[in-house]
């Protein structure tokens, strides 16, 4: 597992041999161990499901396990973390030799037979909609207060009602959290009927756009590429996905304002090659990048900035720090 920062530097040398690639194939999975459901969230009905990016060996060993989004209690975590460990994959190669490969899993705790969301919480749902279109601020806050989701689509129901909610009274970073979880990294209105689940994908697309998470973005693009959408809608959406692919091979340069939660973790899908984190407010130690062909780790420095080898793929920064601490992630 490297941990040396060979090839990141900005300005160092890369030679044809470190970008040339002939054949490359991505890990897939081979022996996958299923999660325990935790006893007593199965006990008291409830679901959830854990988003995770990670890298894999050359041997196909997961390692350098990242939690990047869930539903549910921490034990949710500890048991897709621990199946995630015992599992076994076919490792990426390049020109048929193993690589580390960064790879990402979602597992799913779902009780069997789930008939969806309950009459008394879709009836709230609908009350914290009126309350919200009332301009009635403080019953809407009520409602969304007293409401608990036991199951996959109530918790994509509450979500998008604090959307709705943070759409007029917040702000959009709070705003893309809500949508983050109504969606639930899913591609197919899986838990939101289909028309809902495009206007929270369009939503989705224009958060991300507003707050230059473009990676992401493009692929909230692709997901919305799937479905029937008015001719006038999907151009506007190709237009600004034509203007992203070619933001990212120039030469502007961007900023990105961030700030490590209270996991003492901050991730960020990359959209540029090279990268800078600036005027820093409080304490960064590490950073990470598990990258589709490589992974990547060192001890920050502010007066540093980076470039990543174009043979590394596309790359997911992590950086660590003290919870609280703010900087901008200047893209270049």
């Amino acid at each position: 597992m490297a941990n040396a920062i060979a090839g990141l530097l900005l300005g160092s040398a890369v030679t044809a041999a470190e970008v040339e690639l002939e054949v490359f194939t991505g890990p897939r999975g081979k022996e996958s161990v299923q999660p325990v459901y935790p006893p007593m969230a199965q006990q008291n009905l409830r679901e959830g499901w854990v988003q995770m990016h990670f890298m894999v060996s050359p041997d196909g060993r997961p390692y350098e396990i990242a939690v990047t989004d869930s539903m549910g209690s921490t034990a949710f975590h500890r048991s897709a973390v621990r199946a995630l460990e015992k599992s076994l994959f076919e490792p990426a190669r390049l020109n048929d030799a193993p690589i580390d490969a960064g790879y990402s899993r979602k597992f799913y705790f779902q009780i069997q037979g789930n008939p969806g969301a309950r009459g008394q919480f879709l009836t709230t749902h609908r009350a914290i909609r009126e309350a919200i279109g009332a301009d009635d601020r403080e019953r809407a806050r009520q409602l969304i207060d007293d409401l608990t989701a036991r199951n996959h689509y109530e918790d994509a129901l509450l979500h998008l009602a604090k959307f709705y909610y943070l759409a007029k009274w917040g702000e959009p970073d709070a705003q893309l959290r809500a949508l983050d979880r109504a969606i639930a990294h899913e591609t197919t209105a899986k838990y939101l009927p289909e028309e809902v689940f495009i206007h929270a994908l369009l939503a989705h697309f224009g958060l991300l756009t507003q707050m230059r998470d473009y990676h992401r973005a493009l692929e909230a693009f692709e997901s919305l590429s799937a479905f029937e959408l008015d001719e006038e809608t999907r151009a506007a959406l190709q237009a600004d996905a034509e203007q992203m692919r070619i933001l990212k091979t120039d030469d502007r340069a961007y900023s990105v304002a961030g700030e490590i939660d209270d996991s003492a973790t901050w991730y960020f899908d990359l959209f540029k090659d090279d990268f800078a984190v600036l005027d820093v407010h409080g304490e960064i130690a590490e950073v990470k990048l598990r990258c589709d062909r490589k992974y990547v780790f060192f001890r920050f420095d502010p007066a540093v900035a980076y470039h990543v080898n174009d043979a590394y793929g596309n790359c997911h920064l992590t950086l660590v720090g003290n919870p609280g601490t703010t900087f901008q992630l200047r893209q270049m």
